[in-house]
């Protein structure tokens, strides 16, 4: 009986695909890339047509032995990696591997991975697109050029290592890393501007009152100052407290009445269906994930969960996608499914549809659920809880992006008060009179626009617009006379115009995709990298740029504009969607970039000094106490510092801010060799931890290092202390005991940050903070306590991690400790 062999990049994918199709085909996972350039070299002869030179990558060279002894007793082979760039390279690199075989071999697509789209994809095989694999190679070859080229430039002009990390410059993630820079140079040279507004209380024949806002006073129309509205000469601005004082003193005794009531209805329109985009931005505002942790979730939940009786299923269609398409059958399940659980009044007359954006390459469906039959509720218990929430997401917004419009009454009152002077203030409000699609997305979300919200709204109703907020105004008719209700009477305070919000993970992406920067495929990647090279840190959760990287960017755009230009940037992504679609040859597009590019790197390289935008040496009335020379102050990454002008003869180096010499540890010495412990911080990070004082930059006497305790014991062996672990940048942490690498292997965890506080119920010696930033609370973890003290907003320590409240690990006081526990021919 013939067989035949289907290659997938993950093993959750195979095992899903082997239970749809049987004995009849074996299906094995690549486990992503198999081939790549070498990390060490450029491995790009730039001579020869730019051509590559690729190799089987060590770890995974067993896994190609595996294909090609499966590709000899195959009739014919399926190439199914994902279906986007990366997948049709993983594709082109197996079929280059396995050619020797002389099988015939098919791309097939699988869209989402049911045994309806599985079967769908064998149906309709395909060659390899070489246009497409020309793609992802001319932005592996650029990337690697420009990183490879650039690298060096930053190491002689700034610094070879920072942190244990060799500086490194991206050609996507250093026009990312701009856009955070320049968001925080806006917040630093921004000028706030003073404005005093002015509201009072009113009553009229109905209840309940409510507060109007002045808008026009002695016929000017008063001016309030926003970042992007700075006032002009003329403008009426209540700009200090002498101005707003004489005006609210003039309400206090004024008469008032209602000039004009306007009454409309408000429309708010569904949004649509997820891109990988919207999705990213919305896990990051609603269940605090990041981009990166939000794509390896929605993978999961496409390759298959287990979900019981039926096996493996894949949840979601395909999650790197800029479309907002979606099936005609799946349309359909949703109104069908709309009717049933909400009413035939939540189901619009026609199906709702959606623009895409003129750029988008529309390979993919929507990111939706594969089954309408598969509810979050339903299959909970099969599921993670990260893969729940964003399951949940994706399931909720599928459902209201075919669902009924919400409808708002609005109003908006014109209030006239007359003493001295004649003023005008005004009050709006709006009231949800039919939830429409807002059903589906809870009560809790109502209030804040969502993700691709944006992209319908057109003029209709948010609450975030306008100011119109959900209250309910009286009964209000023209003319109707009002009384101020004293207190509060008529309110004045002051207020500064505020700059922009710094990036958070989730409106970063948004900035790259309404540049072109990036495509779906790649803006977790972005994010993630600009993330972990020391360029960013996370503060919570806003992007802020650290000294380096805000010098490297100033450095770049003032040496290789190009390079951080968002437009050259974007330009570039376009110019590969033409590559893909056989519009334009890729050798030429590399060669276009590559040579103006190495011709700036080559002056760069050649001039001995800095140029505009690196960092100089500046002179200093400070004399080097090894030799008498002068010393000069130059750049350092974390702080500034004075070197010796006789190097290399003197190599005296001083910290401008030099940090105070640590303490000694007095609770314990060095299990080691017996020395002093001394309490140390992390250079760049305000981390703590134990080094023995006989650590030597060259030839240290003792290597000992340990995580900081934090004075609490553990519960479980009595024995060790807790410590943070695992805070490493891109980590979670986690408190776990300090035997966890010794002999007793104390397994005991904490994903709460443990408070030294005794539990005033059972006496347990600590608590731990939970609850997030929105309920924080402090509770005991003993197993049958139940002790819980809520937390002022803001009071306690941060909650580390990506916002997802782990739950806490139950254990009874007085546990019994641990247990022991014994290379390739290039591309043509």
């Amino acid at each position: 009986m013939s067989k035949a062999l289907i290659i997938v990049e993950s093993p959750a994918k195979a095992k899903t695909i082997q239970k749809y199709l049987g004995k009849d085909y074996e299906v094995l996972a690549s486990k992503g890339h198999i081939r790549d350039l070498p990390k060490s070299g450029l491995q790009v002869d730039v001579e020869h047509g730019y051509a590559p030179h690729y190799e089987v990558l060590e770890d995974h060279k067993q896994v190609v032995t595996e294909m090609r002894r499966a590709a000899k007793e195959a009739d014919e082979i399926f190439l199914a990696p994902d279906p986007d760039r990366e997948g049709e390279a993983i594709a082109w690199h197996i079929a280059h591997e396995l050619r020797s075989a002389k099988k015939p071999m098919h791309r097939v697509e699988f869209h989402e991975i049911t045994k309806k789209g599985v079967q769908l994809g064998l149906s309709t095989p395909h060659e390899v697109n070489q246009n497409r694999f020309n793609a992802q190679q001319a932005r592996r070859i650029l990337d690697r050029l420009i990183g490879y080229e650039l690298s060096p430039v930053l190491w002689k002009r700034l610094c070879r290592q920072v942190n244990g990390h060799y500086l490194s410059a991206g050609r996507v993630q250093s026009s990312a890393l701009r856009l955070i820079v320049d968001r925080e140079d806006e917040i630093i040279a921004f000028k706030p501007q003073e404005y005093w507004p002015v509201g009072v209380e009113l009553l009229g024949a109905n209840r309940p009152s409510f507060r109007a806002s002045l808008i026009e006073s002695d016929g000017r129309k008063l001016v309030t100052p926003t970042r992007e509205r700075v006032p002009k000469a003329g403008d009426y601005v209540l700009g200090n407290e002498a101005d707003a004082a004489a005006v609210t003193a003039d309400l206090k005794s004024a008469r008032y009445k209602v000039a004009a009531v306007e009454r409309k209805e408000r429309r708010r329109r569904a949004p649509p269906p997820y891109i990988t985009s919207s999705l990213q931005r919305d896990a990051s505002s609603r269940i605090g994930f990041s981009a990166s942790r939000t794509m390896q979730v929605a993978q999961r939940l496409y390759e298959g969960i287990d979900v019981g009786a039926e096996g493996p299923v894949g949840l979601i269609t395909y999650m790197r996608t800029d479309s907002t398409r979606m099936s005609a059958e799946a349309v359909d399940g949703a109104r069908t499914y709309i009717e049933q659980r909400f009413g035939k009044e939540f189901v619009p007359e026609k199906p709702n549809f959606f623009k895409t954006r003129s750029n988008a390459q529309d390979a993919h469906e929507a990111i939706r659920p594969t089954s309408m039959e598969l509810h979050p509720d339903a299959i909970k218990k099969f599921l993670k809880s990260d893969e729940f929430k964003v399951y949940r997401l994706i399931w909720e917004r599928f459902v209201a992006c075919q669902m009924a419009e919400a409808l708002y009454d609005g109003t908006t009152v014109t209030i006239e008060a007359q003493g001295a002077k004649k003023h005008l203030l005004r009050v709006s409000g709006q009231v949800l009179k039919f939830a429409g699609w807002l059903e589906a997305q809870g009560a809790g979300e109502r209030a804040e626009e969502v993700a691709g919200e944006e992209s319908v709204r057109d003029g209709a109703a948010t609450s975030a617009e306008g100011g119109d907020e959900e209250k309910t105004l009286p009964l209000l008719v023209e003319g109707e006379a009002l009384n101020v209700v004293d207190p509060p009477g008529v309110l004045t305070e002051q207020k500064f115009t505020q700059p922009s919000a710094r990036y958070n993970e989730g409106s970063l992406v948004k900035a790259l995709e309404d540049l072109g920067i990036g495509r779906p495929s790649t803006y977790a990647e972005i994010v993630s990298k600009v993330l972990s090279r020391d360029y960013v840190q996370k503060v919570d959760k806003q992007l802020v740029p650290t000294k380096l990287g805000t010098t490297k960017t100033h450095g770049l755009q003032a040496r290789f504009p190009t390079v951080v230009d968002y437009e050259f940037t974007a330009k570039i992504e376009k110019d590969l969607d033409a590559v893909e679609s056989g519009e334009a040859d890729w050798v030429k597009l590399v060669d276009a970039i590559y040579k103006p590019f190495k011709e700036i790197v080559v002056a760069e390289m050649s001039a001995k000094e800095p140029g505009e935008g690196w960092p100089r040496p500046e002179p200093s009335d400070r004399i080097c106490e090894k030799c008498g020379s002068p010393m000069v102050k130059r750049w350092g990454p974390n702080s500034n510092f004075f070197a010796c002008t006789a190097y290399p003869k003197c190599k005296n180096i001083v910290d401008e801010n030099p940090a105070p010499a640590p303490e000694v540890y007095a609770d314990r010495k060095c299990p080691k060799c017996g020395r002093d412990l001394l309490v140390k911080t992390r250079r760049g990070t305000d981390e703590q931890f134990l080094s023995c004082s006989g650590w030597r930059k060259k030839e240290p006497l003792c290597d000992y290092t340990a995580p900081m305790p934090i004075g609490i014991r553990c519960p479980k062996c009595s024995d060790g202390e807790v410590i943070k672990v695992g805070a490493a940048k891109g980590r979670r942490p986690f408190w776990g005991c300090s035997n966890y690498a010794t002999d007793l292997k104390c397994d005991f965890r904490l994903f709460q940050p443990p408070v030294k506080e005794s539990c005033p119920q059972c006496n347990a010696t600590f608590l731990v903070q939970a609850g997030g930033k929105t309920r924080p609370v402090l509770k005991c973890v003993t197993e049958g306590c139940g002790y819980e003290k809520p937390l002022a907003l803001g009071e306690g320590n941060e909650h580390d991690g990506d916002g997802e409240e782990a739950p806490a690990p139950k254990f009874r006081a007085g546990a019994k400790k641990a247990p022991k526990k014994g290379a390739s021919a290039a591309a043509t």
